[in-house]
């Protein structure tokens, strides 16, 4: 026992000799000055530091590195000309105030990577895409383009990797970055980013048992100008979302991700929503009270959640539901991301304010179109009631169902529920169709003077005969 006591300490002394070594090491060869420069000639940009956090136990505890700010490309003329002065403001390329990298030392020597931490915390990141359809990084990707040759072009599988990966957090906090599309002129606004890979396991030897990594994902989403065309005009939405990605397929080995996420968005707005549009247009309502005025083209809610699932190219979305101010809209289906297709469940229940206010329109439609004896007889106030009862459910709301076809940009809606008959149903519902009410009233009335010019001649021969 002895022995195996002094052999541990032995081990344990040349392992804390080692990573002293390594430490130093580190310090004497990483600081700011060596890293930028590193950073210049892979990137062809100007990169400045403000400082680089390196302690003797560096190669444990993890580096910070602060303060990075890195330019579009330039050439190397003009690196030289830039040497020792600071990123102009208008060139910067991407930003961030910190970065800190834990890599777990031990595990290496197992064949394992193992990330403690690596999160570049408040990164700023701008993105050009120019008219000629290149973009303001498209020159760090011409290496890659040149290997993509020399490869076969096979998927990336589970057996090419060298090592087992065990991830503690990796990702961005707090980021900001601006897409700019100068062929579509039209600017879109990411903001207070977080996005975080943790908990993260993948072993090729097992992955039926190591192959996921959980998110945690939160950001606000906003375009600098408003669309006329897409699915959606105008957008501000806040974001939060935490799931799982199953990188590989168990079955073919294969990198073909599968996503699973729990969607939450505390507030929004959505502006020209085609899907909202076509709806407003349905006819089988449209009858009674003509476009449905209580879909403002301006939509908010205060709190919005569903669940989505996604594996090649395929989207499905389960038990989604936002709740507005005024309505409440549940939805389900699901969605091609390449081509577009849709195939929606929705179901739309108003609030107090905007049921009184579509029963108003579907009595003043009653009225326009109850004319002539018609109008004397049927009251509109009885048709609306009749809507009405079919429209409502049993909490007295508008409640509204579809079926929803079509693409995202060209929603095919088609009501499936409550039935609304056509007017002339109602009317037969009421006691026979138009003219059977017309003809009855008017033999109705006709016998009603008959009646009375009889009491008055009666009357009249009273008078006369004074019994």
């Amino acid at each position: 026992m002895k022995g195996l006591f002094k052999w541990c300490g032995i081990l344990i002394g040349v392992l804390v000799i080692l990573i002293i070594a390594a430490s130093v090491v580190v310090i004497l060869v990483v600081d700011k000055e060596m890293i930028a420069g590193q950073m210049e000639s892979v990137l062809h940009r100007h990169v400045t530091i403000d400082a680089i956090d390196i302690g003797l136990f560096s190669v444990v505890s993890g580096i910070e590195v602060a303060g990075v700010k890195i330019s579009n490309y330039k050439t190397p003329e003009q690196l030289e000309a830039l040497a020792g002065k600071p990123v102009a403001d208008n060139d910067l390329f991407a930003g961030l105030k910190s970065l800190s990298l834990k890599l777990k030392v031990l595990p290496l020597l197992s064949g394992s990577v193992q990330v403690g931490e690596f999160v570049l915390r408040e990164p700023v990141i701008h993105v050009v895409k120019y008219k000629n359809g290149t973009f303001n990084f498209s020159d760090l990707l011409k290496p890659e383009e040149e290997k993509a040759e020399k490869i076969t072009g096979e998927p990336l599988s589970a057996d090419d990797l060298p090592v087992s990966l065990v991830l503690g957090k990796i990702g961005l906090e707090q980021g900001m970055v601006t897409y700019l599309d100068k062929r579509a002129n039209r600017t879109l606004q990411i903001y207070d980013l977080t996005f975080l890979a943790h908990s993260a396991s993948i072993d090729p030897r097992q992955l039926e048992k190591k192959n996921e990594v959980k998110i945690k994902f939160e950001t606000g989403i906003k375009p600098k100008e408003r669309r006329k065309t897409g699915a959606v005009e105008y957008f501000d939405l806040g974001i939060a979302a935490k799931g799982s990605v199953k990188p590989f397929d168990v079955k073919t080995r294969l990198l073909d991700p599968e996503v699973a996420l729990e969607v939450e968005s505390p507030n929004g707005t959505l502006s020209g929503v085609k899907i909202l549009k076509a709806i407003q247009s349905v006819k089988a309502i449209e009858q009674y009270t003509g476009k449905l005025s209580f879909l403002q083209d301006e939509v908010t809610w205060k709190e919005a959640d569903m669940d989505v699932w996604y594996k090649a190219g395929n989207a499905k979305v389960s038990t989604g539901r936002i709740e507005g101010e005024d309505y409440s809209l549940d939805f389900s289906g699901t969605t091609n991301m390449d081509t577009k297709a849709i195939d929606l469940d929705l179901g739309m229940e108003l609030g107090e304010e905007p049921t009184q206010a579509l029963r108003a329109s579907i009595e003043k439609k009653m009225k326009q179109e109850l004319k002539g004896d018609v109008g004397k007889y049927v009251s509109s106030e009885q048709l609306t009631d009749m809507v009405m009862k079919r429209l409502t459910n049993e909490d007295g709301n508008v409640f509204l169902k579809y079926k929803v076809k079509g693409t995202t940009t060209s929603p095919k809606p088609t009501l499936v529920g409550p039935t609304v008959p056509p007017l002339q149903a109602l009317l037969k519902e009421m006691g026979g169709d138009v003219a059977d009410i017309a003809t009855e009233a008017a033999k109705k009335e006709g016998q009603k003077a008959i009646d009375d010019a009889t009491k008055q001649l009666g009357d009249d021969l009273r008078k006369k005969l004074k019994f």
